[in-house]
């Protein structure tokens, strides 16, 4: 049985179509997708998530959904138009994605899809589980909203499981494509204070979490974080320890939202997240210490 993969383009998205048996993905543009990522078009449905629901064969054998897609909320600065594709790429879209699969003779058994940490807000130094409280603010309504358009599949029997990710790490993309350079000129710094804790995790357990919680009985919100949150700070000084590169240069609280705006305020939220569930239920991190995560993707 085949696993449908939205979001299959981005960083993530690559690193889960390397673990997966028999992947169909979505993608605006079939040709673009192909040659980038290798595929076959019969592995191909060319699908807009803006345009309505996801056109595909009845007759499709999908066993799994693993549900990737959403708009960078790095890139840019969050005008009211920003915010609106933020928003709409992943409720509605996640909404007329289901409702394209919902015209499938037989429904997936999993629908595995993500969400983020954002959903918490900043706690300060509360340990967050998947049983903690929701935060405020965008980022939080935007989780909440994403998370119950997923949940609504359940309806139909389906498993649902939604992975709240964090700052995630990995060589060619995510956090460390932006920071490295800047590390590298000896320029990198704390962020406001660097008491602020960030929730990370490695890009490859975070691959082999979303086809874990396909494969497995888990439902509802999973933390997809590693197990060990750093402080702003502890991530500073060991990514420039590992570089050989002084980090002397904080940005302050006041320049990173001049700079950045709203988004610029995100960053230095604290969110002390613990992968409680996906603990209890056996999965394994290969890179629960940051150091170790670091050095895996800065030698290769």
């Amino acid at each position: 049985m085949a696993t449908l993969i939205t979001g299959a383009t981005g960083f993530v998205g690559q690193h889960i179509l390397k673990i997966v048996d028999q992947p169909i993905i979505t993608s605006r543009n079939r040709a673009r997708a192909t040659k980038k990522l290798g595929l076959a078009d019969s592995q191909v449905i060319e699908w807009d998530p803006m345009s309505g629901p996801l056109s595909i064969d009845p007759s499709t054998p999908i066993d799994c959904v693993i549900n990737l897609m959403g708009e960078s909320v790095a890139e840019g600065r969050w005008s009211q138009a920003k915010k609106g594709r933020i928003r709409d790429s992943r409720v509605t879209g996640t909404t007329n994605l289901i409702a394209g699969l919902r015209t499938l003779d037989q429904a997936p058994s999993a629908f595995v899809s993500a969400s983020a940490v954002g959903i918490y807000g900043t706690q300060g130094d509360t340990q967050l589980t998947e049983n903690s409280s929701r935060g405020e603010g965008f980022l939080a309504d935007v989780c909440q909203e994403w998370e119950n358009a997923a949940m609504d599949f359940s309806k139909d029997g389906v498993r649902v499981a939604m992975l709240r990710v964090g700052i995630v790490l990995g060589k060619e993309g995510g956090a460390l494509e932006k920071m490295t350079p800047i590390f590298k000129l000896g320029i990198g710094g704390t962020l406001g204070n660097g008491k602020q804790y960030v929730p990370w995790i490695h890009v490859t357990d975070l691959a082999n979490l979303f086809v874990w919680a396909g494969a497995n009985q888990v439902t509802g919100a999973v933390n997809a974080t590693a197990p060990n949150p750093v402080t702003n700070r502890e991530l500073t000084k060991t990514l420039g320890k590992l570089l050989h590169r002084p980090t002397l240069l904080p940005a302050p609280a006041f320049a990173l939202k001049l700079a950045l705006g709203e988004f610029g305020s995100t960053l230095l939220f604290s969110q002390r997240v613990i992968p409680e569930l996906a603990m209890k239920q056996g999965f394994e991190f290969q890179f629960a210490k940051l150091e170790n995560a670091l050095t895996s993707i800065l030698e290769t």
